[in-house]
């Protein structure tokens, strides 16, 4: 049997290890001044399992556990991610909160869920509390939120087509017409636009269907843009101002809706020139499938539940038809369906 490395040499490797499974798969990059430390604090055990999840991924031979471990682990790297933790009175490092993590997992936490939702859910403050060898802390006061009043018919009496949004949140989709007071008024003369929006714990994504400049080439289809960014520190939303945008070309559009459609099981697209390094890749896990962008050490990974996919699959199939006279949605999936035979 090969000689095990020295504990410093084994840590490096997994390091090196992480970095390579992040730039092959799209998974979130820990914070790379602390991951030494961070692996170096873990226990033997927990170590080897993040090891091993890794090892997984890096071969795509990974279930959903194993993606879930390695996000997990990044989170637990990053400073602002623990501030938000140790603002709900948990005391904690990140190796400590990874380990609580891991048990919780093991019982069917999905940990990015419920860490966004601990201002909500005292009892899952009170069990990470308990793992972490901490007393519980009160339970936080909860202030009201005011709905605001919503106008019926104005958008119908100002003729405007409205962006339809369809977004999706872990299990939630929810269908919102908005009122558009910031509108340029100069484009209520223009078709709706279709949108589906993404809303994950770390990252979220807008896709809107549009025209590339090559679509004449392609019977005039049309493309989806993916607009990406990560979300914001105090979880107030997300950081749209410094978003990656990233538009795919006629040739992607029919490789992704086949993954969206089951027929293939991962489809990813990069770019050279002015946008090297960019990339966006859809692929099946359980539950559903991930959608990742990222540009350099800015990953956006938003897993998408099984319920979404109707969505986004009818927003390619939507821009495929889109532009070719007298084509449908129907007319699209069947020509898919010839295609992969």
């Amino acid at each position: 049997m090969p000689d095990t490395p020295p504990p410093d040499e084994r840590l490096t490797q997994c390091a090196n290890l992480w970095l390579q499974v992040c730039r092959a798969r799209g998974t979130p990059a820990p914070d790379q001044t602390l991951v030494g430390p961070f692996l170096a604090s873990l226990p033997a055990l927990q170590q080897s399992e993040l090891e091993r999840a890794l090892l997984l991924c890096l071969n795509g031979r990974e279930k959903h556990r194993e993606l879930a471990l390695v996000s997990w682990a990044a989170a637990c790297t990053r400073p602002d991610f623990l501030i938000r933790v140790q603002g709900h009175g948990l005391g904690c490092s990140g190796p400590a909160l990874f380990g609580a993590g891991l048990t919780l997992m093991a019982s069917g936490w999905d940990m990015s869920a419920r860490i966004a939702q601990l201002a909500g859910n005292p009892q899952d403050i009170a069990a990470l509390a308990v793992l972490l060898g901490q007393p519980v802390p009160a339970p936080e006061p909860q202030p009201e939120v005011p709905v605001p009043p919503i106008k019926p018919g104005r958008l119908k009496r100002q003729g405007l087509a409205p962006v339809q949004h369809i977004f999706a949140q872990e299990e939630t989709l929810e269908s919102v017409f908005p009122i558009a007071d910031d509108l340029d008024p100069g484009a209520l003369s223009l078709p709706g636009r279709l949108q589906v929006r993404l809303l994950g714990r770390e990252s979220a994504h807008t896709l809107e269907i549009g025209p590339h400049r090559r679509s004449a080439s392609f019977m005039g289809v049309h493309v989806v843009t993916i607009e990406s960014a990560h979300a914001l520190l105090d979880a107030s939303g997300y950081d749209w101002d410094n978003k990656l945008t990233l538009q795919l070309t006629p040739e992607e559009m029919p490789l992704a809706t086949a993954v969206l459609m089951n027929r293939s099981a991962s489809a990813r697209f990069g770019r050279d020139g002015a946008e090297r390094g960019k990339f966006a890749e859809l692929r099946h896990q359980e539950n559903g499938l991930v959608l990742v962008t990222g540009q350099g050490s800015a990953v956006h990974a938003v897993p998408v539940k099984a319920g979404a996919l109707y969505y986004l699959l009818s927003l390619f199939c939507r821009g495929m038809a889109r532009g070719l006279p007298g084509s449908s949605v129907a007319e699209v999936l069947a020509l898919m369906e010839a295609a992969s035979r």
